[in-house]
């Protein structure tokens, strides 16, 4: 792997408090209007932005180096042969110099004031390992806009073996200069969420650099809810977040996306991915997380059965259900799915279901 850095004029300056790292490939605009958004922070003098160029054609590289090779700020990197986000994600945190890291998206807009916000919440409260800001989304297909898309978009938080109640509740007053009511910060154990889905958008989470290092690299070899398997990791660093303030803006319809809204089977099959890698961390090791782990692999051995049976294989769907069945999950559901095979598979009524 080769990286080619490029930086703004070298000053002497200590490690600023956020790095922000976008990977990139091919989106010459859309990363442009990814670091402007950055730059309008609140916490503009006290950050520094790492752009990984994955090695783009539409040039990236030349436009970035003209309009930031003045700003100390901004430093780019790039790969010669494209990787994938994963790797452009890696080697930007292996860059980063900042106590609090955050991986934007590069087609997402960060609002001016969620790093501020961050900072607070981080300053009121020590032992917060990571923190994710609520977000908005514009969707380019439907044209509707749509705000609240962390806690409704991701199942985690509805998951059986989660209740948000147990969490610890601090009224957040906004930084300095920033006319907004307070928030609501919301933290504690969210291991117990994640586990039963995913629970966060990369783009508004902020993470302390010693549980980033520590919750291990992104898997290069997954496409598809990567996120989610780096973000599972990262829970069994400790003590996580939800702020109630709008802090990122995503936008949804463009070709070249990869997506977060894949087919129910592969969504799947990331589930038996992440629960295999978190056994294969060694870290869980409580009882009562291995109850919790026992119990979402069976609910994941539910779910991936019946997509096989869906899929049409047979053989292995009535293997995955056997294995949820013995772990006494949604016993009379398994049973049915287990006599109905791919006839119950085949009617339209349970397509969708999870």
């Amino acid at each position: 792997m080769e990286l080619s850095p490029s930086h703004g004029p070298t000053m002497s300056r200590r490690p600023p408090a956020f790095s922000v790292i976008i990977p990139t490939h091919n989106r010459c605009s859309l990363v442009a209007r990814a670091i402007a958004s950055v730059l309008a922070s609140t916490m503009t003098n006290d950050m520094e932005i790492i752009v990984v160029d994955d090695a783009s054609t539409d040039g990236t590289m030349q436009a970035l180096q003209t309009t930031h090779q003045q700003d100390a700020r901004v430093r780019i990197l790039r790969l010669e042969v494209n990787q994938g986000p994963s790797v452009g994600r890696n080697c930007g945190l292996a860059a980063a110099t900042g106590d609090l890291v955050l991986f934007l998206d590069s087609d997402d807009m960060l609002l001016p004031d969620a790093l501020g916000f961050a900072d607070v919440a981080f300053q009121q409260v020590p032992e917060l390992q990571f923190l994710t800001l609520e977000g908005e989304k514009t969707s380019l297909e439907w044209n509707t806009y749509e705000q609240g898309i962390v806690r409704a978009r991701n199942p985690g938080w509805r998951a059986e073996g989660f209740h948000a109640e147990l969490l610890q509740q601090r009224s957040l007053e906004p930084p300095a200069g920033v006319d907004s009511p307070p928030r609501v910060l919301e933290f504690g154990d969210l291991f117990p969420a994640i586990l039963f889905g995913d629970l966060f958008f990369l783009s508004g989470l902020v993470i302390r650099m010693q549980a980033a290092l520590a919750a291990g690299p992104f898997n290069p070899r997954y496409r598809y809810l990567e996120d989610w398997d780096f973000s599972a990791r990262l829970c069994l660093t400790g003590v996580g977040g939800y702020l109630d303030h709008v802090g990122f803006h995503r936008e949804t319809g463009r070709a070249d996306q990869l997506g977060r809204a894949g087919s129910t089977w592969r969504r799947a099959l990331m589930h038996q991915h992440v629960l295999a890698n978190l056994r294969a961390t060694g870290q869980v090791d409580s009882v009562e997380s291995q109850l919790l782990l026992k119990r979402a692999q069976a609910a994941a051995d539910y779910w991936f059965g019946r997509c096989l049976l869906e899929q049409r294989h047979d053989h292995f769907g009535r293997a995955y259900l056997t294995r949820s069945l013995r772990q006494a999950y949604k016993p009379a559901k398994s049973l049915m799915w287990l006599v109905g095979g791919q006839q119950l598979a085949r009617m339209p009524r349970y397509q969708t279901e999870a």
